[in-house]
């Protein structure tokens, strides 16, 4: 990776690890300051905007990262920037749509958080939804800066805001009602920046444009729905057969989802402008080699993120989530192993040769499997069975991807995926992990300070074997800030 993109994902990644250190915090305090039932209905909010924003997004937003380096003048900026608002706006209304037919049609469960929450559901999606361009908008100009500061500050004051509220008022309903507010504050700010900056006009807007950027956007989007419907079925099921409790219970063995975002996040948005570039001019090899190296370096912090959290996976939900919530750690566990799968990126090749529609397909097939496949390991295992599934249809459909990624760039398989080199870097991770477990069983841990002091132990050893494997150099590191040619 080349000293500017390592400089541009260090400052992205910084922004998201700090956002994540407030986030963090926000199911910590729910669960003390909510009833489990209450929590329950909170989690299920978030379940409803979580599972509907993406099919409202479709790939709008992201499409930005495609067509903005390919233009040059600010008329032409402005026009795509509007086509996005506008697509998302529709988009919103649509959600708005399912929302009403869920409050009308569904019994309790997500029905009744329909109903109770339906007006601040839905202007909370237009908020968040119209606004949702912003960040994406900021890594296709290459302002990494703007970005992080801006992914922060969102997320870290909204963070600060439900704890807050939940702190002080102890009622699902109160912070409902702050972070709806909150998303008006955030709306307020996006459309004003984005007119100041880039002008935001219907007279820029073609039917050419609006149908050349929806034949790119909307086949992205659908393969990002298929994931969503993939990814969202466990929580569904468990909603439909276990009730509100045993979701809130259930949604804390997935609280460690978002990591993969901090990590993938920051590392897409960087590359995956500079991929279309190597795509448009037809130089693979150099595609290839920025997909490789960029997996190489996310792997580093996958790797041991993973080894320690599943090492240490019940006193982490334990000891920060109560004992009230222990059932939580078999699903954490798989959970971790989904995180793991993700570590290794597949959509982005077949995205900037803009061959979707097989990502498309293929998540589709997948849904229904994972859908039959849930409900059996469900009635077999219980609710382990339910991640499980997703677990082995996400794999299969990462598989298929690298091999049809492989396809279109004319490369074997096996020489697009390096698996010497991360299984090394897996052994490394991995190493200290079997010494921590041993350690474990002589001296349990009990609170979060022997937890903290496991985390940094952990940390230390893999730090050196990194070290002395040069798996991370001090070149490497200085690249994060910019300061070599790596």
């Amino acid at each position: 990776m080349s000293r500017s993109l390592s400089h541009e994902v260090g400052i992205l990644t910084l922004g998201r690890v700090f956002t994540y250190a407030v986030m963090f915090f926000v199911p910590l305090v729910n669960v003390r300051t909510l009833s489990v039932e209450e929590y329950g209905y909170y989690r299920q909010f978030w379940l409803l905007f979580e599972t509907l924003t993406p099919m409202a997004i479709l790939g709008f937003s992201r499409s930005l990262l495609y067509y903005l380096p390919r233009v040059e003048t600010r008329e032409e900026q402005s026009a795509y920037i509007t086509q996005t608002v506008l697509f998302l706006t529709l988009g919103s209304l649509v959600a708005m749509g399912v929302y009403a037919v869920m409050a009308i049609q569904f019994g309790e469960g997500l029905g009744a958080t329909a109903r109770a929450f339906f007006w601040r559901l839905c202007v909370f999606t237009l908020f968040m939804v119209v606004t949702d361009f912003l960040e994406v908008l900021f890594a296709a100009q290459r302002r990494p800066v703007a970005q992080s500061t801006y992914h922060a500050t969102v997320w870290g004051l909204q963070a600060v805001v439900v704890m807050a509220v939940s702190y002080l008022t102890r009622d699902v309903s109160a912070i409902i009602w702050a972070v709806t507010l909150f998303g008006l504050a955030r709306f307020l700010f996006g459309i004003t920046y984005t007119n100041a900056h880039y002008g935001l006009s219907l007279r820029v807007v073609s039917r050419r444009s609006l149908r050349e950027q929806a034949s790119f956007a909307v086949p992205v989007g659908l393969a990002g729905i298929g994931v969503i419907l993939i990814t969202q079925t466990d929580k569904f099921i468990i909603n439909r057969f276990m009730g509100r409790e045993a979701f809130a219970i259930y949604s804390v063995g997935a609280f460690q989802v978002p990591l993969t975002n901090i990590i993938q996040g920051s590392i897409s948005n960087v590359t995956f402008p500079m991929m279309a570039k190597y795509q448009k001019a037809g130089q693979y090899a150099e595609l290839v080699g920025l997909w490789q190296r960029s997996l190489m370096k996310s792997v580093v912090l996958f790797f041991p993120i993973f080894v320690f959290l599943e090492v240490t996976a019940r006193p982490f939900i334990t000891i920060l989530f109560t004992e009230q919530y222990a059932d939580a750690t078999p699903v954490f566990m798989i959970y971790m192993l989904l995180f793991l799968r993700s570590s290794i990126e597949t959509g982005a090749i077949i995205q900037v040769f803009n061959r979707t529609v097989f990502s498309v397909v293929g998540f589709f097939i997948g849904f229904g499997v994972n859908v039959i496949l849930g409900i059996l390991l469900f009635k077999t295992m219980g609710r382990s069975g339910v991640p499980l599934a997703a677990l082995i249809t996400l794999t299969t459909l990462s598989v298929a991807s690298l091999w049809y990624a492989a396809k279109l760039l004319g490369t074997p398989l096996f020489k697009l995926v390096p698996v010497q080199p991360l299984t090394k870097r897996f052994l490394v991770a991995a190493a200290p992990g079997a010494i921590l477990w041993l350690l474990y069983q002589k001296w349990p841990v009990t609170n979060v300070y022997q937890m903290a002091v496991a985390g940094i132990l952990y940390a230390a050893l893999y730090a050196g074997l990194c070290a002395w494997t040069r798996l991370v150099t001090v070149d490497d590191l200085k690249a994060l800030v910019g300061r070599t040619s790596i």
